[in-house]
Parts: C-alpha cells; sequence; structure tokens
C-alpha cells in the first residue's frame, strides 16, 4: 500500500491544503507532432503497446472506416499530444453514434484540471529537476500524476449516451474478472477504491455539444516517490484567496501489488475485448481494435490534430488559463518592513499593494509589478534591471521567490 496524495476531483477551502515549497516548470513548445513510439519497461516486463497482432494500425483519415464501437490505442507517451488526440477524436468522431474507447500511457507528466493553479497542485521545482511534463487538460477535476505505470482510460461517445458510474462500474469488472482478488468500488466522487479505502483511480470528464469524454487513470504499477513529489504545492502559506478547484489528497495503492501479474499490457487487452463484447448489445454492430501513431506527414485531418496539440503546449494554455487567486507576503529587507498584496487574473498581475516605510519605493514597485505576467523570465529581467542588490531588487526577489523558490 501506498500513502501518497493521488488526487480525486473535489474542492477543497484553503485551510485544507498542504503546502511545500517549489520552482516554474515552462513548457516547451515542441516544434514537431511527428512522435516516434517508444516502448517502455516496468521491473517486471517490457510493455509493448503494439504488442498484440490483433490491433490493426490506422490514421486518422482512415476514420470513415472504424466501426460503431472501436478501441483505439495511442502509441505515443507524450501528454499533450494523447491529450489533443482525445479532444479532437471527441468533436470529429461520435456524431454518428460511434462509441470510442482510447487507451494511453504518458511519460511521466503532472496533468491538471482546466479551473485548477499549477502553483497550488504541483511542485514546480521537482517537476524541472526530473524532467516532468506539466500539462492542463480540458475536462474539469484535480491534478493527478502519470508515468509509464499509469493507464489512462477515455470513453469517447455522443453526448446522449454519456455514462459516466456505468462506465467506471464496467472497468471495475473489467479487472475483477481477470483478477478476481482484485475488488474494486466506485464511489460518489467518481473514484475507484480498493476494500480499504486506497485508491486507484480518479476520473474527470468533458462535455460539448459535439460529443463528451469521461476519462480515468487506472495505477497498475505506481512510482510512489515521484507520485507524491509532483503533486506537492509551490505556493507556500501566502495564499489568500483562491477560484480554482482544488485536490483532494488520497491514500492510493497500485493493482500490481495485489496482482503481481497485472501489467497495463494484459489490463489494455481486457478492456479492448470486453468493449467490443459488452457494448455490442444488439449484436448489430461493426467493432475494430486500432492502434494510432503520429503521423509522418501533415495531411488536413492531423493538422486539426496538431493544433490542439500545438496549443496545449503553450504558456498561455498551461499557465495562462489560472484562475483569480491573490497572495499576502511578509519580508524584512534591511531592517525594513515589507507588506504586499497582490492578485493575479490569468497569471496577470491586476492588484498590487505595496506598503513600507518609504513612499517613493512604494509608488515605484506597486508601477513596476501592476501588469505583469507570470513568466519567470520576466521577473528575472525586472531584477536585473533593478540590481539584485538594491532595496527594489531585493523586494522583486522576494516576491518571485514564492513562484520561483531558486530563481
Amino acid at each position: 500500500m501506498l500513502r501518497a496524495p493521488l488526487c480525486a476531483f473535489k474542492t477543497l477551502s484553503l485551510a485544507q491544503r498542504r503546502c511545500t515549497s517549489g520552482s516554474v516548470l515552462q513548457s516547451s513548445v515542441l516544434q514537431s507532432s511527428v512522435l516516434q513510439f517508444t516502448s517502455y519497461s516496468t521491473p517486471n516486463r517490457t510493455t509493448d503497446l503494439r504488442s498484440v497482432h490483433s490491433w490493426q494500425p490506422t490514421e486518422i483519415s482512415r476514420v470513415a472506416e472504424w466501426g460503431d464501437l472501436v478501441v483505439l490505442r495511442s502509441t505515443s507517451n507524450n501528454v499533450h499530444w494523447n491529450l489533443a488526440l482525445e479532444e479532437w477524436l471527441s468533436q470529429n468522431t461520435v456524431s454518428t453514434g460511434r462509441h470510442i474507447l482510447l487507451l494511453y500511457v504518458n511519460t511521466p507528466s503532472v496533468v491538471i484540471g482546466r479551473m485548477q493553479n499549477p502553483w497550488l497542485e504541483s511542485s514546480l521545482a521537482y517537476l524541472r529537476d526530473n524532467d516532468i511534463t506539466l500539462a492542463r487538460r480540458h475536462s474539469g477535476g484535480g491534478a493527478v500524476y502519470h508515468d509509464r505505470g499509469n493507464l489512462n482510460i477515455s470513453f469517447i461517445t455522443p453526448k446522449s449516451d454519456y455514462h459516466r458510474c456505468s462506465r467506471l462500474k464496467w472497468v471495475t469488472q473489467c479487472v475483477h474478472s481477470a483478477w478476481p482478488q482484485i475488488q474494486l468500488t466506485v464511489s460518489d466522487k467518481g473514484d475507484m477504491r480498493l476494500p480499504n479505502g486506497d485508491k486507484v483511480s480518479g476520473s474527470a470528464a468533458r462535455l460539448t455539444q459535439r460529443g463528451a469524454y469521461h476519462h480515468c487513470t487506472l495505477l497498475v504499477q505506481a512510482d510512489s516517490h515521484s507520485l507524491f513529489s509532483s503533486l506537492e504545492p509551490t505556493i507556500q502559506d501566502s495564499l489568500t484567496l483562491s477560484s480554482s478547484t482544488a485536490s483532494r489528497r488520497s491514500a492510493v495503492s497500485d493493482l500490481q501489488s495485489y496482482a503481481g501479474d497485472c501489467t497495463i499490457e494484459r489490463v489494455c487487452e481486457e478492456l479492448g475485448e470486453r468493449f467490443v463484447r459488452d457494448f455490442n448489445t444488439t449484436q448489430d454492430k461493426t467493432s475494430s481494435l486500432l492502434s494510432i501513431s503520429a503521423p509522418s506527414h501533415m495531411e488536413a485531418a492531423w493538422q486539426q490534430v496538431n493544433k490542439y496539440y500545438l496549443d496545449s503546449t503553450k504558456w498561455d494554455w498551461t499557465y495562462g488559463r489560472t484562475p483569480k487567486f491573490g497572495i499576502h507576503h511578509e519580508k524584512i529587507i534591511d531592517g525594513k518592513s515589507l507588506f504586499i498584496d497582490m492578485q493575479f487574473d490569468r497569471c496577470c498581475t491586476t492588484q498590487c499593494t505595496v506598503t513600507c516605510s518609504d513612499p517613493a519605493v512604494e509608488t515605484h514597485v506597486h508601477n513596476q509589478i501592476k501588469g505583469m505576467k507570470l513568466l519567470e523570465s520576466d521577473w528575472k529581467n525586472l531584477i536585473a534591471s533593478a540590481g539584485a542588490a538594491t532595496f527594489c531588487g531585493q523586494v522583486y526577489q522576494s516576491i518571485a521567490a514564492l513562484f520561483w523558490p531558486e530563481i
């Protein structure tokens, strides 16, 4: 059993938060979405998501050939790419009544909900130091940690066929059928839990006019240290208000702790085989077991996916969509007491009140800070232009350290 904070999707009061320090990770924009398939290994076996011969390769251009029930396995491990594919599928492929089960695995990453604050949900210093990607998804809910021991399951359907609870129960039944010793239940919050209350899955959903998807994680083999460390908040003690959704910390476990032969490959096989059987209730639907890779050329449909992908890597989405929040900061610099209250909207400073013993400094600092974005490079430039050893430079350094402690 692991005692680490896999997050359920529930709002908490500010008083319920646990905070640690961290530093900001700037998501880099990849220049191309042509991603190569990478197999990955766990301590017990190497897992290749294309190793099952019945999974036929496909492309976006062949979507018209897909069946009514489609099990689609992404061979990419890039979190931005998989989220973009998921979003595109929900907007473009289910209007005819098609149901898709999308399965994918990401390299280490923290994925925050649409209405979350990255500084409150993750240790950005740990992410940067350990090459862990930060991504914001389109669905709501709380922050989750992804790695190669974590399977992502997405049910993509017409909006009229969105059934969150029943799909989760179906996953628990699939797991129990293959591994009777694993008995999972679905909580009223959309989590999958073991009998002792430990969590192995969190979920979230997105409904649009064109379609809907409900996705969940499934911890098959967890890296508890990285999971715990990644989900520790960056901002410490100084938060005064926040309109973002906060994550609930929970004790977690993984399936392999209860069944040593439970692997991502086997879970994919079980889900795929049962999906085309269990959801073909009238026996008149066509089905497909498909694998999909990023293309070597950008045909029209892939260009649409690529736009979702590129947008998801930008600062304006990952950080700039952060809901309103505020901080209060106190510091003694050169024997002078400094009090600063700041408010941010979409990571832009909308209000700044500075109180110290020098009115001229108060006005100068206020004028410099108001309107600034929470871009690490901008704050470094501000500190450098003021002079790091000057009083104003130390003020800017003190504020910046709340967001980037190693600045």
